[in-house]
């Protein structure tokens, strides 16, 4: 009676268990990058959305006049940007570029205004708030001062 006990793994048996992990983990990943894309998608719709209620911030300070908007969210300076809302626009241009956006479009008259930026997850699509209290996502930038 000479039994052999052999206990353990063949190395093909390892092998086999290490490239299942591998595909499950690339899996994963795929799956988190498209995750990652949509939450900042939305990190830039928010900010947009925030810049509306700057909008009409500049637009109560500018006696009551929209004329300004495009020049303070496009290149923000202290002559442009009414009251202190310099500030909070140069933090969400930075913040919508971070996320991987495009800063800002902007189209505005004395009655109106359209802002813009390009989303990171499909960079045909922006979205476009304007003065009329619309939010939607466009395929292409402001070009009026309402959203395409």
């Amino acid at each position: 009676m000479n039994k052999k006990l052999t206990r353990g793994f063949t190395l093909i048996e390892l092998l086999v268990v290490i490239a299942i992990i591998g595909i499950l983990a690339a899996l994963v990943l795929v799956a988190l990058g498209n995750a990652r894309d949509k939450a900042q998608d939305a990190r830039i719709k928010s900010d947009i959305a925030q810049l509306r209620t700057l909008a009409e911030v500049i637009y109560d300070a500018g006696n009551a006049s929209y004329a300004n908007v495009a020049d303070c969210f496009v290149t923000p300076t202290a002559g442009e940007c009414i009251g202190n809302t310099l500030t909070s626009v140069n933090t969400l241009v930075t913040d919508i570029t971070t996320a991987g956006g495009q800063a800002p479009a902007a189209v505005d008259s004395p009655t109106a205004y359209c802002v813009s930026a390009r989303l990171k997850s499909d960079t045909a699509s922006y979205v476009c708030v304007d003065s009329t209290g619309q939010t939607k996502v466009a395929t292409g930038a402001c070009a009026a001062v309402t959203c395409p």
